[in-house]
């Protein structure tokens, strides 16, 4: 019976951690990261988004595509952004608005985040 209950206990703790590190937030993030390598361009705060129907420039979303949103470059903008993790980079066009969270730079889509091995919020280099 002993070796069940720690057992519980350890998996309870264990689910507990794992939702407290993913709903800690941007406030967080911001806290607690910084950029990492070196970057010949800007380094910048990503996420990433996959669902939505027609961007600000009036293009239907395509979550698998290569684009992202900003907040003020100009439509049809070709940015590059490289993962300094391991070195991956994509260029993307900018299509969209946002994002609208304060210290975020741009949001991809899914298919430009997975294309750079990025699967959360995360610092890239931005050319």
């Amino acid at each position: 019976m002993r070796p069940f209950c720690i057992f519980g206990l350890a998996l309870a703790w264990l689910m507990t951690w794992s939702a407290e590190t993913h709903g800690r937030g941007f406030a967080w993030f911001f806290a607690h990261s910084r950029p990492q390598g070196t970057c010949s361009g800007q380094h910048v705060v990503a996420t990433f988004y996959s669902s939505g129907r027609r961007t600000a420039s009036g293009q239907i979303f395509d979550s698998t595509g290569y684009t992202a949103a900003h907040r003020t470059l100009p439509f049809g903008s070709r940015v590059t952004v490289t993962n300094p993790q391991n070195g991956s980079s994509v260029a993307v066009v900018i299509n969209d608005r946002g994002p609208f969270t304060r210290g975020v730079t741009l949001d991809l889509t899914r298919g430009a985040a997975r294309a750079i091995g990025m699967h959360r919020t995360q610092w890239l280099c931005m050319l």
